[in-house]
């Protein structure tokens, strides 16, 4: 019973979170934060009315695999090239330098305890949280927005590799990784390969066609299908499944059909039931897990707290300076705070980090708190920013 009704309370959120949003334009943050929000209050360390029960924790993982599978398939890879892909690299690499060099820093004063740890967390962008509001702003397709897309990208790519590399505790070392990693990328050359030259195919062509549109939603299931074997296949080599949606949803954009009318058709319902029904599971179940009482038992963590989001900021945000040639100064600020947003994989590399003893308590709670403020805050101000036109995009666009 008890599960029934956390699942009924979540859902209930999940309704709630976009209408207040859009009943109040003068709440600068996305509805995704709403949700967060509302996870925190009716959750176990809120007014305890719900909490992450099974059935909630199963839409939770599925609505954080379409999420990824979502942000990777916005990727545009024909346009990855030049000085999109230079600029992000250039930015990510200048990142980690400025990552490792403060959190070698709270490492002398005794803040944290493994300062490369914490650098891989600060590197990291959350493509899954500002993918939403970008879609909902219309500017995933603009230049700045594929910038801001292919940055986070990179981001999100490198920390996770890195996080899997050197702190997974089911690697066996080095050699065992780069071999999990090599028949995860022939996984994905085979899907490719498939993908591209299933047209050949014409009896299966033919039936897919004829079902496209039906109750079968044959489109649908099959992206789904394809997210559950790449993420079930890369969960038992021993990679995040992070990895692997994110990489299928890029692929997936690769391999989009000539026919526009039908793609446009084909992403609307799976966005009908993504963006639906599973994603705003994750974002309330995350705050359901979120302890915000324990960013005040003690003065550490209190400190902890505002310097991380200070660090973030500085080592996400300043190396968006690198788009000032490209973008108007106004731009390029709001694509540092977007950069400067992460949350989920903080929360990944925060119970990593705490499973091998290898990150105080007080050190995880702060940063997943200064994950919590980044989401609230950041793209917020970002899309501020942009103007009064973007802002009330945010409101006033239906997400299809």
């Amino acid at each position: 019973m008890e599960s029934y009704t956390s699942f009924v309370i979540v859902a209930v959120i999940a309704f709630l979170a976009p209408l207040i949003r859009a009943m109040a334009p003068q709440i600068l943050v996305p509805a995704i934060v709403l949700e967060l929000v509302g996870g925190i209050i009716v959750g176990p360390h809120g007014i305890e009315i719900a909490s992450s029960t099974p059935p909630v924790e199963v839409f939770s993982t599925v609505g954080l695999a379409c999420l990824l599978f979502l942000a990777g398939r916005e990727i545009q890879v024909d346009k990855l090239r030049g000085p999109l892909l230079t600029t992000s690299v250039a930015g990510f690499a200048i990142s980690f330098v400025l990552a490792f060099g403060t959190a070698s820093v709270f490492h002398a004063v005794g803040l944290v305890k493994t300062p490369l740890l914490v650098a891989i967390v600060f590197v990291a962008t959350s493509l899954s949280i500002i993918i939403v509001p970008l879609k909902d702003a219309r500017e995933t397709d603009t230049e700045w927005g594929q910038q801001v897309i292919a940055a986070a990208a990179v981001a999100e790519f490198g920390a996770v590799i890195l996080l899997s590399f050197f702190y997974s505790g089911e690697r066996s070392g080095p050699g065992t990784e780069i071999f999990h990693l090599s028949l995860f990328v022939v996984l994905a050359g085979l899907i490719l390969f498939s993908l591209t030259r299933g047209s050949q195919f014409k009896r299966i062509t033919d039936a897919m066609q004829r079902l496209e549109g039906t109750s079968a939603q044959i489109g649908v299931r099959g992206d789904f299908a394809l997210i559950a074997v790449v993420a079930g296949v890369a969960s038992q080599l021993g990679l995040e499944t992070i990895l692997a949606a994110f990489t299928v949803g890029v692929i997936r954009g690769m391999t989009s059909g000539k026919d526009e009318r039908r793609e446009e058709r084909r992403e609307e319902r799976l966005d009908a039931v993504t963006l639906g029904i599973f994603i705003p599971f994750f974002f309330v179940d995350s705050g359901l897990h979120f302890d915000i009482g324990a960013l005040f038992q003690s003065v550490s963590s209190f400190i902890r707290l505002p310097l991380f989001v200070l660090a973030v900021l500085i080592v996400r945000a300043l190396p968006a300076l690198i788009y000032r040639s490209r973008f108007a100064t106004r731009r390029t600020a709001a694509a540092g705070l977007l950069q400067a947003t992460s949350l989920s994989f903080i929360v990944v590399a925060t119970q990593i980090g705490l499973m091998l003893n290898i990150m105080y308590p007080a050190t995880a709670t702060a940063l997943v708190g200064a994950g919590l403020i980044t989401v609230m805050v950041f793209p917020a101000l970002a899309f501020s920013l942009l103007g009064e036109t973007e802002t009330q995009a945010i409101a006033e666009v239906p997400t299809r």
